[in-house]
């Protein structure tokens, strides 16, 4: 987009060759032990995404509080 004359100032947020990670789970062992696919879903947004917990109002502005996991606990995957 930035060799297109009529738009300015692109600018990209895209980080390449970032951390992935693919995981494949055992659905009827996890359903055995009484965990379902979305507590998986879940468990592993809170802790690689970012969860919106509260808003913080002030007279002017308001600000959104997240929580996410601490950085260096969720590089370095160890298995």
């Amino acid at each position: 987009m930035k060799s297109l004359p009529m738009i300015a100032d692109v600018n990209s947020d895209e980080q390449n060759k970032g951390l992935q990670s693919m995981i494949t789970y055992d659905r009827a062992t996890a359903g055995r032990l009484g965990i379902s696919s979305q507590l998986i879903d879940n468990t592993l947004y809170d802790a690689f995404g970012q969860r919106p917990v509260s808003t913080m109002y002030t007279a002017l502005n308001q600000y959104f509080v997240v929580m996410e996991a601490a950085p260096e606990s969720g590089r370095i995957p160890s298995f």
